[in-house]
């Protein structure tokens, strides 16, 4: 009788621990998935790219910012 209730002060305990570790857990995650906002962003490369929408317009034509 001893050993049973060791047992299951012992089974409580952990599973108390196991539900703390799995809510800090989910907090953790919780805060991993906040989205990012992009609130400016430039771009000066050679071939004349001063902008995003030039960068993009060099990528898509294929074009060639390095020789």
């Amino acid at each position: 009788m001893a050993n049973e209730a060791k047992l299951r002060e012992y089974l409580k305990k952990v599973t108390t621990d196991l539900d703390e570790a799995y809510g800090r857990l989910r907090d953790i995650e919780e805060r991993a998935r906040e989205p990012i906002a992009i609130v400016a962003m430039s771009c000066r490369f050679p071939g004349d790219v001063r902008s995003p929408e030039d960068l993009w317009r060099l990528l898509e034509s294929g074009g060639d910012a390095l020789s």
